[in-house]
């Protein structure tokens, strides 16, 4: 039906949409969602449509007068400033279970849902009237929305609450205070909390929209969402919107739209560990990468790495220096090192439809390539504090000039050399096509050089017959097997044969994501009898552990409380490229942990006390290569 569609605007102008006004009702008890669509058209021609299969629309009207659109969702021949009305309803209740994985913090299936566990709609699943483009694709246009929904239920949609009550109570009425491709709605039986942040470029309202369980968290994340504001506004300009609101959602989600965010319960009832690095800045900053200036699906998603970059990686580096950077980056060279799998295409065609790219490489290798970036902006520059390193600049010129506008890589090169004005255009060119447009995955060797306008350090000893390549890991490369740091991601990316203690006080649940991982020769221990006939094999790693009947001992250090337990990866003694993990727990109280092992992907030890961390610790080994060019004799 599309098709045809779009062979029709092909042959007509594709009318624009001005205006969208929607009036809708939630009935969760029903499922039922309906309402009117009011659409202002400018320039005239042809407008195409769609909404959701489970919906219809009933009527439609044109400056007034009700017009049968036909087989096909176009309607032909409007005139420069007409009006199309739109009346339609539909029944949104989809399968949550279905869309959870053990061991995964997002929904894989629920778009669009109103039912008595929540409301769910996104701005990308067409529950309402979606004008489309000559692409067949959503239509960028100004939106508002007035909301009715049952008494004790707080919904937020997408963009700046519109006059009404004071932030405290809920909000019915939403503008967008920039074009956009949808709307999105969400939210629940649900208690608000507020406080008004002030930051460099004047107030912005935070809101927690929290469960009566989770209640007592919101202190927790209105802290948080004050700090991210104050820090991120100084370094990448306003806030795009005037209010955040952080939403308790009813599955397991992380997920942000245009001036809040959605966390799954059991995310928000971790607080505050679960407010580290990645999680809720993460989604914040989507405000300005993604749901401010948006990406261009037809030249790849570049927001997650972007995204990332300035969290998963700014925010340590920020709080905890460039030490923190250095792990950061060598933790994503150890990863793509022990399964190179994950890197499977080019970074310019992670997101775009058909190509099929791993979010590896749009999240990791993606901020691996905007940290390169930042690297080669600050060439021959004097070395300045990361926050004020010029790639910021880039970012606030980015934000500032294409807020409401969708770009592609093209548009970040050209912010990024407009930062070094004194270099000819284009010097960034070789730059984007080797990690943007090509599938670069250099492999680490004594040769191995940068190409312009890159470089990689090098170390040497021994009269130059080793080499030490790239020690600061500032080069996306992968590194010989038996170089990487041993982690749970080695065990689990070629497969486990797990072993697990009988006397191990273990529920179910804590070992329901293990069904998703592949069965192999990775031997991955749980509990002490597990741990202990493996005790010789283990006691001729490079970094073994020692497990007693009070506690445990790794590099040295001994840890016997009664709530210590501990995640623990090596290399295999006798086997290069396999390895060996255990999971150990002192007292009752580790036990739970265990759920949770699969997300510490990147560190060889983890230590907790209950469910608080202790220790994240990563264990590299010897990285000096011999280097056959030499002539000097090691």
């Amino acid at each position: 039906m599309i098709h045809l569609c779009l062979a029709t605007l092909v042959a007509f102008a594709s009318a624009d949409v001005a205006h969208q006004e929607l009036v809708v009702r939630i009935d969760p008890a029903t499922n039922l969602v309906e309402g009117t669509s009011t659409m202002t058209i400018t320039g005239g021609g042809t407008l195409a449509y769609r909404i959701h299969p489970a919906s219809r629309i009933h009527r439609v009207l044109v400056d007034g007068v009700e017009v049968n659109p036909g087989a096909e969702p176009v309607l032909p021949d409007l005139g420069d400033g007409s009006e199309v009305v739109m009346h339609w309803s539909g029944l949104h209740r989809e399968d949550v279970a279905a869309g959870e994985r053990p061991g995964r913090i997002h929904n894989q299936s629920v778009r669009a849902h109103a039912a008595e566990d929540g409301v769910f709609l996104s701005d990308g699943s067409d529950w309402h009237p979606q004008p489309l483009d000559h692409r067949g694709r959503p239509r960028l246009r100004p939106m508002s929305l007035s909301l009715e929904a049952p008494a004790g239920w707080s919904l937020v949609a997408s963009g700046d609450p519109e006059g009404g009550p004071s932030p405290e109570a809920p909000c019915r009425t939403w503008r967008t205070p920039r074009p956009v491709a949808g709307m999105a709605v969400a939210g629940n039986r649900h208690g608000r909390f507020h406080r008004s942040v002030d930051t460099d470029h004047g107030p912005v309202d935070v809101v927690a929209q929290l469960s009566e369980a989770n209640a007592d968290k919101a202190g927790f994340y209105l802290d948080a969402a004050e700090d991210y504001l104050v820090r991120y506004t100084r370094l990448l300009g306003p806030y795009p919107f005037e209010r955040f609101t952080v939403v308790e959602n009813f599955f397991s989600s992380g997920f942000a739209f245009p001036g809040f965010t959605l966390l799954g319960p059991r995310v928000v009832g971790m607080a505050p560990r679960s407010l580290k690095p990645g999680y809720l800045d993460h989604e914040l900053l989507h405000a300005w990468w993604g749901n401010g200036v948006y990406v261009d699906e037809e030249d790849g998603n570049w927001c997650e790495g972007l995204t990332n970059f300035c969290t998963n990686y700014g925010r340590r580096v920020l709080e905890e220096g460039p030490e923190a950077g250095r792990r950061y980056r060598r933790g994503i060279i150890n990863q793509v090192s022990l399964d190179p799998t994950l890197d499977d295409g080019p970074l310019g065609d992670f997101g775009r439809r058909g190509r099929g790219v791993d979010r590896f490489v749009g999240y990791e290798k993606g901020s691996f390539v905007f940290m390169m970036l930042q690297d080669v902006l600050e060439e021959g520059l004097p070395e300045r504090p990361f926050d004020q390193s010029p790639i910021w600049e880039m970012l606030r010129d980015l934000a500032a000039n294409h807020l409401g506008e969708r770009i592609g890589w093209r548009e970040i090169q050209v912010a990024a050399e407009a930062v070094r004005p004194e270099r000819p255009k284009g010097w960034l060119d070789p730059f984007f096509q080797r990690w943007v447009r090509e599938h670069a995955v250099p492999g680490t060797s004594a040769s191995l050089e940068a190409s312009p306008p890159q470089s990689i350090e090098r170390l040497e000893r021994n009269g130059g017959a080793e080499v030490l390549v790239d020690p600061d890991s500032r080069h996306y490369r992968t590194v010989p097997i038996a170089m990487t740091s041993p982690t749970i991601a080695g065990t689990l990316g070629s497969g486990v044969s797990l072993e697990v203690s009988d006397a191990a006080p273990i529920a179910p649940s804590d070992l329901a994501w293990t069904r998703d991982v592949p069965r192999g020769q990775n031997p991955m221990l749980i509990g002490a009898d597990a741990i202990a006939a493996n005790a010789a094999l283990i006691a001729r790693t490079s970094d073994p552990i020692e497990i007693d009947e009070s506690g445990f001992t790794i590099d040295g250090v001994r840890w016997s409380e009664p709530g210590h337990s501990v995640l623990h990866t090596m290399h295999h003694p006798d086997v290069p490229g396999r390895y060996i993990t255990v999971f150990h727990s002192n007292g009752d109280a580790g036990w739970p942990r265990l759920r949770l092992i699969w997300y510490y992907r990147k560190d060889t030890t983890v230590v907790w006390d209950g469910g608080e961390t202790l220790l994240r610790r990563v264990h590299e080994p010897e990285a000096w290569m011999k280097d056959p060019r030499s002539g000097a004799a090691p």
